[in-house]
């Protein structure tokens, strides 16, 4: 009797453990390659391709990166119901999640896992995330609508101020918008832009002493927006759209050019009405002295996101190993191949990008046509606060001296 009592235990002991397998195991994951980014198809196919291999359920949460979901991504931790693998911002944004110990340094796992992302190039690595790739920030143009007497400044490497200025005049002439712009929900390249262009670099590493001493430049550079806009740059809506409406206007055709970052890059290729051969990134121009700037053109660039995990998913032993092995599959080397395909610096030096068109050359070229480069302005700022810049866009477009104040006093509260 004790003998067919001790199988049976042993029987309920093993139909246990085989009922606890992988396959009974949830990873929740979160990222910002959600949406319309260029990054989803391939991140969502390394996703399905992780599951089946390690027998487990992946439980994704991505959307686009906007100031709502930055929020929503801290807001998860706070709350307990973080994500297990995480791809986020660095710098002052992710601040919160390594001073809460939310997410767990590289140090540490490489403690138990040395070889953990070492085919990532150390100059870039984040003391807690790992990065697929850098970008750069810059002008998209649409070379197919620079015909006639505008063909000459395709010749060019960089455009001045005066050129910028022609450009948009000649493109209105003919009955096309110069740049498409959505301030309603992402002002932000415009904002820092203009604010870099003014100010210069310091006014992003020092933010608090920059806004203290020279309020009255941050004021003159964000007023920047409505000259833009009182100009005819961003056509009859003068911005005043979302950044979704706008973006189909340069996708269509519609509009000569767009700035954003070279992550935008991936949105086309040669099926697409815009062609991503007849495409190439300028910088945004020096602002001379006579306008207030430093004449100098700078660039915003950098590795500012990566993978993180967290610390709930390293403490749980049926966790720790398949979120280790799940953030290695989106950085070996094809992976990250694969994520630069539509542009970018790859974290992996081994990384060759064959057939590169002439958008992604002429992106690769920025650092040379720059005199310096600094992180992004929302990147710079503590984590949220670059929301009560966003709130404001429409005090830029109409020139409110008072909204922007306001505006920028909330901002500097929160640094």
């Amino acid at each position: 009797m004790r003998k067919l009592l001790s199988l049976v235990l042993f029987s309920l002991f093993v139909i246990m453990i085989a009922g606890c397998g992988k396959g009974d195991v949830e990873i929740k994951t979160m990222s910002m390659f959600g949406g319309t980014d260029p990054h989803a198809e391939t991140y969502e196919a390394l996703l399905a391709a992780f599951e089946k291999k390690h027998d487990v359920t992946i439980t994704d949460n991505s959307a686009t990166s906007d100031e709502i979901w930055k929020t929503s991504v801290l807001t998860a931790f706070y709350s307990g119901v973080e994500p297990d693998v995480l791809f986020y911002f660095t710098g002052e944004v992710a601040k919160p999640l390594v001073t809460n110990d939310y997410v767990v340094s590289i140090e540490e796992i490489r403690k138990e896992y040395p070889d953990y992302a070492k085919n990532i190039s150390d100059s870039v690595m984040d003391p807690y995330a790992v990065p697929l790739k850098g970008f750069v920030e810059g002008v998209f143009v649409n070379t197919e609508l620079f015909t006639d007497d505008l063909a000459p400044y395709l010749e060019k490497d960089v455009w001045t101020w005066d050129d910028y200025h022609e450009i948009a005049n000649k493109l209105i002439a003919k009955n096309i918008t110069p740049f498409a712009f959505g301030a309603t929900d992402v002002p932000h390249y415009w904002i820092e832009h203009t604010v870099l262009g003014i100010l210069g670099p310091t006014a992003f590493t020092d933010i608090k002493g920059s806004i203290e001493n020279h309020e009255n430049e941050w004021v003159k550079a964000l007023k920047l927006i409505n000259y833009f806009a009182e100009q005819g740059w961003y056509g009859p809506t003068k911005g005043n759209q979302e950044h979704s409406a706008a973006e189909a206007t340069f996708k269509d055709g519609k509009a000569a050019m767009i700035l954003d970052g070279s992550w935008l890059a991936g949105s086309f290729d040669e099926t697409t009405t815009v062609k991503a051969s007849k495409m190439i990134m300028m910088p945004f121009p020096a602002i001379p002295t006579s306008k207030g700037g430093k004449n100098e053109i700078y660039m915003q660039s950098g590795f500012t996101s990566g993978f993180y995990i967290s610390r709930k998913a390293w403490e749980d032993k049926s966790k720790r190993d398949l979120a280790v092995k799940l953030v290695e599959s989106m950085i070996n080397t094809e992976a990250i191949k694969d994520f630069c395909k539509s542009g970018g610096i790859p974290a992996d030096p081994k990384v060759e990008i064959p057939n590169q068109n002439n958008l992604q050359v002429s992106m690769n070229s920025m650092p040379a046509k720059t005199v310096s480069a600094t992180l992004p302005l929302s990147d710079s700022a503590k984590a949220g606060s670059f929301t009560e810049l966003v709130k404001a866009a429409n005090y830029y477009i109409t020139g409110n001296d008072t909204g922007i104040k306001a505006a920028l006093d909330a901002f500097l509260e929160k640094q």
